[in-house]
């Protein structure tokens, strides 16, 4: 065997193992694909009256509302950064009551899948913000949950909820579904609702 073959041979070898391993660099850092979801930012339903405090109506197109849940359209008293159009927003909770938003998603539960929903949370400037739970889920099970963020009034912070389904998940096949509702005990307030977006991504199995 000749020195010359020889170093061809370990010239292939590490080619080769470059190749693989730029290979599964490439696998790992698969782009998220968005997941749809109907009326994500609450702009379809559109409400002819004057942004502001009252400028709402009960129902959301395309989400399941519980009591207290309505499409609203803001004003800067309520949000200073509200174009003098109004802000569009899923307004969640009141002083009465809590509320409820829940979305059925066309797309299923995927095995080796990492599932990413953020949904952007906002506290008004003229009304008490007494907290909220975001939810990922399929088949009525829950997945994974996010409570955390916290905005003062007349802003936004971002939930990001993560979950990973693994090579075998229970509910592999499960339409996956979105529940954000308000918190409250004694004291009631509400969350609001700007943005709701989900992604997935391949995982390594």
């Amino acid at each position: 065997m000749t020195k010359r073959f020889l170093i061809v041979i370990a010239m292939v070898l590490v080619l080769g193992g470059a190749t693989l391993f730029f290979h599964r660099r490439a696998s790992a850092t698969t782009t998220p694909v968005p997941i749809p979801i109907l009326n994500p930012r609450f702009d379809i339903d559109v409400l002819t009256c004057s942004p502001g405090s009252n400028c709402d109506q009960y129902g959301i197109t395309g989400w399941i509302t519980g009591p207290s849940t309505y499409v609203a359209k803001f004003s800067p008293t309520q949000y200073p950064h509200a174009p003098s159009t109004g802000l569009y927003l899923a307004a969640i909770g009141t002083s009465s009551s809590t509320g409820s938003i829940l979305q059925n998603l066309a797309a299923t539960v995927q095995a080796n899948t990492t599932y990413t929903l953020s949904v952007e949370v906002g506290a008004r400037e003229d009304y008490a913000f007494t907290g909220y739970t975001v939810s990922l889920g399929a088949g009525s099970i829950v997945l994974a949950t996010g409570h955390t963020a916290t905005p003062v009034g007349g802003s936004f912070v971002t939930e990001v909820v993560t979950y990973e389904s693994g090579a075998t998940p229970a509910q592999l096949g499960e339409p996956l579904q979105i529940l954000i509702t308000s918190s409250g005990t004694t004291s009631v307030g509400q969350v609001d609702i700007e943005d709701v977006a989900l992604t997935a991504a391949p995982t390594a199995p």
